[in-house]
């Protein structure tokens, strides 16, 4: 009982703006329907902080894998915490859903965390939406093109996050998608969060002004590294490969040692079945170490 009513707390302080609105539980209004988790996801439906605790509540009652998900928070770093909120599942003739929905929490800063939090909420729900709309679309291409039911596969979509550093100044996660049919697509969304200002870090913020000479010569040298002893192709510069990065927005999060990783996605400088690529830059963040 500590568990949820702390549970309880944690999403009662994500504040949710008056002009919005969800559907956090649908399910209660399809009784007909029958999946392994029953509360569909958030949707544009109710206009009241109420309804969205209510159905949280009913959810702690009445679903014991949820209430085990929110339960079970990992403590990250000495103040802030980032937690699965929700897994959600979802399996039909289109498509298969597993999503883990994470939160930030114990930062010091309530507004921050609200903020963030929302935010995510958000951009999960339009992730989850613009997903279930491309399966839609794509069995009805496979059907109209002359295939049948039977040759149609239900596509595979997974949102996940990974947690890189978190202490009293900072907090970096990034959380990904994946669409998977005959190959897999993915797209990653990166948080790298000052706790005290609530700024979303960029490289020269966390790099200095000499950021893009910084994370040039590293990945250059680590390219050249990576070709010749592990014999990894990257495209050259004329294929389109490295140049450099364009500037101090390029993705990164920062890692456990809290050291900066910069993030290319497949086919991006190099061939999609070598994956997403990252280099590890070892220049000292200095106001980690304050």
């Amino acid at each position: 009982m500590k568990n949820l009513n702390k549970a309880k707390e944690v999403y009662q302080s994500i504040h949710i703006p008056k002009h919005l609105s969800y559907v956090v539980n649908k399910a209660i209004g399809e009784n007909g329907k029958k999946e392994h988790h029953p509360w569909n996801f958030w949707k544009p439906m109710v206009s009241t902080i109420s309804c969205v605790f209510l159905a949280f509540v009913f959810m702690l009652n009445v679903s014991p894998s949820f209430a085990t998900t929110v339960s079970e928070i990992p403590i990250l770093g000495e103040v802030a915490k980032v937690f699965t909120i929700e897994e959600y599942h979802k399996e039909d003739e289109e498509k298969l859903i597993n999503a883990k929905i994470p939160a930030i929490e114990n930062t010091g800063n309530t507004e921050l965390e609200q903020r963030v939090n929302y935010e995510i909420m958000l951009k999960i729900n339009e992730i989850l939406e613009e997903a279930e709309q491309r399966a839609s679309e794509y069995k009805k291409a496979v059907l109209e093109t002359g295939g049948t039911e039977e040759d149609y596969q239900p596509i595979n979509i997974q949102i996940d996050y990974k947690v890189g550093y978190s202490n009293n100044q900072v907090v970096s996660f990034v959380i990904w998608k994946s669409e998977t049919l005959a190959s897999a697509y993915t797209e990653s969304y990166f948080y790298n969060i000052d706790i005290k200002t609530g700024k979303n870090l960029n490289l020269k913020d966390v790099l200095g002004n000499n950021y893009k000479q910084i994370v040039d010569e590293t990945i250059e040298k680590e390219i050249e590294e990576r070709s010749k002893k592990q014999n990894m192709t990257y495209f050259t510069k004329e294929e389109g490969g490295f140049t450099g990065i364009e500037n101090e927005y390029q993705d990164f999060y920062i890692n456990t040692d809290g050291k900066v990783v910069i993030v290319f996605p497949k086919y991006q400088i190099a061939p999609g079945s070598m994956g997403t690529q990252e280099f590890v830059i070892e220049e000292p963040i200095d106001f980690l170490s304050k």
